[in-house]
């Protein structure tokens, strides 16, 4: 577990990476069974993997572009379907491919997209038209979006009030949102505020907000101004798995974050589920002094 404290959203002056490498279990697919492969050798089915990943990887297959054929990969490496299967199961638990029945195997945008925290810094005056994770996805070329899943007032659970301040049972308003690429969700968003805080704002409202939350917050008279992150990894539930397409158990990060003006009010309470295939998470320009 990884704790990111006071993050002010500064601009970026270099940049401090931390790389975290999950590598989670892949079912059945990830099974190996039968002969002993001799010292020296690769196993067939780790053969055509690394083989097809290394062409996703190179371009030859881009993004969108259909894999050979199941018969086309068997005729081609002298083994059985179910061999192929095995090898193709490697690549869709890295979300380099997804199959769809009838069709064929198709190449997914694979490139992660890097979400810097001073990403922040872009969009904090309102009237803009990109929010935090679509400047990202434009800086990265893919096509990314956030969607609203929906809106509604709630009671405060225990670690929500915690959060923000409030007595347990307050009134909050809950905002769930998906972050997207190329129409498939890869990170979930609940956002949790004060409702007295951003009553009649676009934040309790239920169309999307347009230019990203801190700018409406901005235009709405409060100015965030620090967030602690805590940043953690677990594996994804039932619920979690079928939003993301991923196969369940199959590691996420996540990140849960509080945001707070000036006066160190707390403004939101966000939990992020992040497939961390598809994002990289940059913590670049962190103080190193006290001010």
């Amino acid at each position: 577990m990884i704790y990111f404290d006071r993050v002010t959203p500064m601009g970026c002056c270099q940049w401090i990476t931390t790389s975290v490498l999950l590598e989670g279990k892949v079912g059945s697919h990830g099974a190996s069974c039968g002969k002993k492969v001799p010292p020296g050798m690769v196993a067939k089915h780790r053969q055509i993997a690394e083989d097809l990943r290394a062409a996703i990887r190179s371009g030859e297959y881009p993004p969108g572009s259909p894999l050979p054929s199941h018969l086309e990969l068997v005729e081609r490496y002298g083994v059985s379907r179910s061999t192929v299967n095995t090898a193709l199961g490697f690549l869709e638990a890295e979300r380099l491919t997804r199959g769809v029945p009838g069709q064929g195997v198709f190449v997914l945008e694979w490139r992660p997209v890097r979400v810097a925290v001073s990403r922040y810094a872009a969009v904090l005056e309102p009237g803009g038209q990109l929010g935090p994770w679509e400047t990202a996805c434009q800086q990265a070329g893919v096509n990314g979006a956030m969607v609203t899943i929906g809106v509604d007032c709630v009671l405060a659970s225990v670690e929500v009030a915690a959060a923000l301040g409030l007595g347990e049972g307050a009134q909050v308003i809950r905002r769930s949102r998906h972050a997207m690429i190329d129409r498939m969700p890869v990170q979930l968003h609940t956002a949790f505020y004060p409702a007295d805080l951003v009553e009649g704002t676009p934040l309790a409202g239920t169309a999307k907000v347009v230019g990203g939350v801190y700018a409406a917050m901005r235009a709405a008279g409060f100015l965030p101004a620090a967030a602690d992150e805590k940043v953690s990894t677990r594996p994804a539930d039932h619920d979690e798995a079928a939003q993301l397409g991923l196969r369940q158990g199959t590691p996420v990060l996540t990140v849960d974050r509080v945001t707070r003006d000036e006066s160190r009010r707390p403004l939101e309470y966000l939990r992020m589920i992040i497939d961390p295939h598809r994002i990289e998470l940059l913590y670049d320009d962190l103080p190193l002094t006290r001010s």
